[in-house]
């Protein structure tokens, strides 16, 4: 029990520091953009390297990590992120098509080759988010169809010789068996600790070490009710986000993005101290959050003191 609080102190020393810092920052126009443009560029070269490392030299395509020491899950994510980038750089009028397409493409292959089902997961969050904001039949119909389409063809290749292909195995097991590969289980034995420890909570760890792979069970599980207030407090000027803070400030864009792909991770994998990735971005969408009600704040104030004048 030592040992398993040490390691929330040390995340909390090591890594919430950093994030704090983060919210401390100004993300205006100029820093996001470059942030942006800077993220692209170094994702399309990095997982472009680990895809050709993979294609010519590994040959391995199932849980595949490329040149990254990051676990294959995480890897899927990497992709995906470069797949926002690079669709949010596809869309805008003053580039090029060429990097985008080539971004997408390296991306898809990227999440492919993991064989994670997180970041398909996420992609189907991220893909309903804006057809709810768009809410146009057409784009629901395509959806609809896309999902009957992978359906049926993960249906057919589970019939082939790629059946035991890892991504067509883990997405088979998925959608046509439910299965989390214990995921269930350990979502139960995390709540039935709560249960037993409402107040400050239980067990921070399983008897076998692991974990419930849902950070608000972990969380639930490990501080109880009071740990679950703290953690809401933490993440409470969430509830300020407007949609025009994107809409004005597109390049806002991608990095709201990138916290809503790693709140689904931590959903279902990893655990709290693990997904530094989830901690990074969900400081930075406050902090972007944070700016934008300022800003506006400064300005109702200043049309508000205009107008008084008058």
């Amino acid at each position: 029990m030592k040992n398993e609080y040490q390691i929330y102190i040390r995340m909390i020393v090591l890594n919430m520091i950093p994030y704090i810092a983060v919210l401390s920052i100004s993300l205006s126009k100029d820093i996001m953009v470059k942030l942006n443009r800077w993220a692209f560029n170094f994702l399309l070269i990095i997982i472009g390297l680990s895809s050709l490392y993979i294609i010519f030299v590994t040959h391995g395509f199932e849980r595949s990590s490329g040149i990254f020491a990051s676990y294959y899950i995480s890897v899927g994510h990497y992709g995906l992120s470069l797949v926002i980038l690079s669709v949010f750089y596809y869309f805008q009028p003053s580039e090029k098509k060429i990097k985008p397409i080539l971004g997408i493409l390296i991306g898809i292959f990227t999440v492919f080759i993991s064989s994670a089902r997180s970041p398909m997961l996420a992609a189907l969050v991220l893909v309903l988010i804006f057809l709810i904001y768009f809410n146009k039949l057409k784009y629901w119909i395509a959806l609809a169809c896309f999902i009957l389409i992978f359906v049926i063809v993960i249906y057919g290749l589970k019939q082939t010789s790629l059946a035991d292909f890892a991504f067509v195995n883990r997405m088979y097991d998925a959608i046509f068996n439910r299965d989390g590969y214990g995921r269930s289980h350990y979502l139960l034995m995390g709540w039935d600790i709560f249960k037993n420890n409402i107040l400050l909570g239980g067990n921070i760890l399983f008897e076998d070490g692991l974990y419930p792979h849902n950070m608000l069970i972990e969380i639930l599980m490990g501080m109880g009710i009071v740990g679950f207030i703290v953690f809401c407090l933490y993440f409470k000027d969430l509830w300020k986000f407007k949609i025009r803070y994107v809409k004005e400030r597109i390049y806002n864009l991608p990095y709201i993005l990138f916290f809503i792909q790693y709140f689904v991770l931590v959903l279902t994998s990893y655990n709290i101290f693990e997904n530094m990735e989830f901690w990074s971005f969900a400081a930075v969408a406050v902090s972007i959050i944070l700016f934008c009600y300022d800003e506006e704040t400064k300005s109702n104030d200043s049309r508000g003191n205009t107008a008084g004048n008058h």
